[in-house]
């Protein structure tokens, strides 16, 4: 029993230390008189049984995705290193790239179970600082697939005058006749 007091009361020390940053953790204790770390895991255990029995799942994981995201960016812009504005750039890239797949992909997630607490796990790994997984996430993948599109799309855009390499007839010739037809009339 011991132990487990000591591993309380470290992880304890550990969230009221971080938790003594937030303006909103700090009113809360001081009008309740309920430490401040028992109310953020109060209010962490409500959000996970709202979302675990699917009662405003979707809201309250995009609210959690955007939420504390939307925070730590505009701490990031006002901080002077720039290795926090990259993790929140990749962040909203990824976050972004996420919710337009779900958009359309709705159809088949409304029958996977439990699909809103793997969603929610998946942004919390997504935005932590210690795992970097919308950095991890980007660099091994969604990179690559919009290096591959981008280079596709720029391969098949024509440069105004540059000769057309897809066919056989430039077309700089194809679009001579019609332009000298119009000019004698």
């Amino acid at each position: 029993m011991e132990q487990a007091r000591q591993i309380h009361d470290r992880y304890y020390e550990i969230a009221d230390r971080h938790l003594s940053n937030v303006g909103l953790a700090n009113t809360f204790q001081a009008k309740t008189g309920v430490p401040k770390v028992y109310g953020a895991v109060g209010t962490s255990v409500l959000v996970f049984s709202m979302v675990f029995f699917n009662v405003a799942a979707p809201l309250l994981v995009n609210l959690t995705g955007f939420g504390y995201a939307a925070y730590a960016t505009m701490n990031a812009i006002e901080s002077p290193g720039k290795e926090d504005d990259v993790q929140w750039l990749t962040y909203w890239v990824v976050y972004g790239f996420l919710n337009v797949a779900e958009y359309f992909t709705g159809f088949i997630t409304y029958w996977v179970p439990f699909y809103f607490v793997f969603k929610l796990a998946f942004v919390i790994w997504l935005m932590l600082p210690s795992t970097r997984g919308a950095e991890q996430l980007y660099n091994k993948g969604l990179k690559t697939m919009v290096n591959r599109m981008t280079n596709a799309s720029a391969a098949t855009v024509k440069t105004p005058g540059a000769p057309n390499t897809n066919s056989t007839t430039p077309a700089s010739t194809a679009a001579a006749p019609a332009a000298t037809n119009l000019k004698s009339e």
